[in-house]
């Protein structure tokens, strides 16, 4: 089976991905990379996604991020991985429901004072509403995401006080209890 995991930006999900992926012997795959390469053949130019969206805008964005996991499906159903969903990936109705089809869903939960921190530690980020105010943009997200990532996720694993490998061992014990 594969594994998704989802949260906001400064989760861990990339970090926590490649440590699950490594333990069960899988494939990782960053989307947010898969995104990046996506536009690359289709467009012949290299951008990260962050410039894909500042170049291009949300909605094209959003298109290319359904494509994406739709072809990461596809190439899913003869190999099992680790998927790390970008923060809005969960948000569009579409994306849920390949996302669905891939296997366990897991939230990887925060508290909001230390993901403001790890967030702000890369800058603040283009899809903050609030450049000013980061605190506020936040807020105002995880408002927004944290009950469509609640209602999508199979296990909710809060890592906001954990190491790492910690977060990684919680979530295979999860995993193994969810198959009982």
């Amino acid at each position: 089976m594969s594994i998704v995991l989802i949260g906001m930006k400064g989760c861990g999900k990339t970090t926590l991905g490649r440590l699950l992926a490594q333990e069960l012997q899988l494939t990782f795959i960053d989307s947010d990379a898969a995104i990046e390469q996506m536009h690359r053949q289709e467009k012949g130019e290299a951008l990260s996604f962050r410039e894909i969206f500042r170049r291009y805008g949300g909605e094209y964005f959003s298109a290319l991020e359904v494509r994406t996991l739709q072809h990461i499906a596809q190439e899913g159903e003869a190999t099992k991985f680790v998927l790390a969903c970008g923060g809005q990936t969960p948000l569009r109705e579409k994306n849920q429901q390949v996302l669905r089809k891939l296997g366990p869903i897991v939230f990887l939960q925060i508290d909001e004072p230390v993901l403001l921190k790890r967030i702000l530690a890369q800058g603040v980020p283009a899809f903050f509403p609030y450049p000013d105010d980061p605190a506020k943009s936040l807020h105002e997200l995880l408002a927004q995401r944290l009950p469509v990532y609640k209602k999508l996720a199979d296990i909710t694993v809060d890592v906001s006080v954990c190491t790492p490998g910690e977060a990684v061992h919680t979530i295979l014990a999860e995993l193994e209890h969810d198959k009982h």
